[in-house]
């Protein structure tokens, strides 16, 4: 005879089998509720990543004001604010920097359009002479369109549709991060308390013990991807420079413009200066193809001194990892889940990495 316990057992592997069936058959379903809900939940996913970042000033300036100023005033709204105000400052410092810079290139680029224009064009001419098939598909195309006035339209009119659509994700971008600041500058404003709240609900469902492995496992997430986000900023800022000085040495066009867009895609591992170099070959072979290619080899030079010098020593320190443990997060990251693999394997190793070393190191004291 079945105990009772065994019951509740097989009831629940029931339960469970009957709701995997039903996942399976209804897959469509779920993943366009997990979607709704993913889009819903976004602006505050993104408010608390803000916060995130936002919280390593504000700490470190919340401590300072403590130091110095000893009367009662709100020291973390003063505190948040300030962060707020770093944050514009430096975003309007590069775009003071890079105005005049997109205006002087944007004129050298309108003044070689007419060049550009007379190259493709060569280069059009020359190829329907050497392809005739070219020819006849393009008179094929015109004939069933109309006339080149209704290949035109359809071009304007495709135009214009792309750019509604762009303008209206611009303002749901903008709404998307408006609401997303004011939800992290809440976060901030009452940090104590959310954590107080976390700590009630982990202790209240879970017993001591287990309890306290969740909260300092907690605070080991928090203080690995503090470390990992703020040497990840160092690094941006070191590769930055140094393309910037490689590009005024050589005398590259858009040297600023292409030293900071390195230094802010460099945020994303290995591939976001990668982007920045595509982007920066392009822009300088608009003046000169040859300037470009030579831009493209030292890129790379620098890139491999990056990827395998300075980046495992700045943010691999950061999150106390070695540069080999460095080096195998990012490839296997990588390969297993692209760009978002590349971001997050480094803290996650890390993570991983001191929670087996600590493990390791109980282990062996108790023997």
């Amino acid at each position: 005879m079945l105990k009772k316990d065994d019951v509740k057992k097989i009831m629940f592997i029931i339960f469970v089998i009957a709701i995997a069936y039903w996942i399976v058959n209804n897959y469509g379903v779920i993943l366009s509720i997990l979607h709704t809900v993913f889009k819903v939940i976004f602006p505050f996913i993104l408010g608390g990543i803000i916060a995130f970042v936002l919280n390593i000033p504000m700490t470190k300036i919340e401590k300072f004001l403590k130091r110095k100023i000893k009367k009662k005033i709100p020291l973390r709204i003063i505190s948040i604010c300030l962060s707020l105000l770093i944050l514009i400052a430096i975003i309007a410092l590069l775009l003071f920097l890079l105005i005049p810079e997109l205006v002087q290139n944007l004129q050298l680029l309108i003044n070689n359009i007419p060049s550009i224009l007379n190259n493709i064009e060569s280069w059009f001419l020359d190829l329907l002479s050497k392809y005739p098939e070219i020819q006849i598909k393009l008179q094929e195309i015109f004939e069933q369109s109309g006339s080149f006035n209704g290949i035109v339209a359809n071009i304007l009119n495709y135009v214009a549709n792309g750019a509604i659509g762009i303008i209206g994700s611009i303002v749901s971008g903008f709404i998307t991060f408006f609401t997303a600041l004011i939800f992290s500058i809440y976060m901030l404003s009452q940090k104590e308390y959310l954590l107080n709240a976390i700590k009630k609900l982990i202790n209240a469902y879970i017993d001591e013990k287990k309890a306290n492995k969740v909260l300092n496992f907690g605070k080991l997430v928090n203080k690995t991807f503090y470390n990992f986000v703020s040497g990840q900023c160092v690094e941006a800022l070191i590769l930055g420079t140094i393309i910037f000085v490689v590009c005024s040495i050589f005398r590259f066009p858009y040297a600023l413009l292409i030293a900071v867009l390195t230094a802010v895609t460099s945020l994303i591992p290995i591939l976001g200066a990668m982007i920045a170099m595509v982007v920066g070959a392009i822009l300088i072979a608009t003046v000169s193809p040859f300037k470009a290619l030579i831009f493209i080899v030292a890129f790379l030079i620098i890139q491999q001194i990056e990827g395998n010098l300075i980046y495992p020593k700045v943010v691999g320190k950061s999150v106390g990892l070695s540069a080999m443990w460095t080096l195998l997060a990012i490839s296997v990251g990588g390969s297993l889940f692209g760009v978002v693999g590349m971001l997050i394997s480094l803290p996650i190793t890390s993570i991983v990495y001191n929670i087996i070393r600590d493990d390791v190191n109980k282990r062996i004291k108790n023997k």
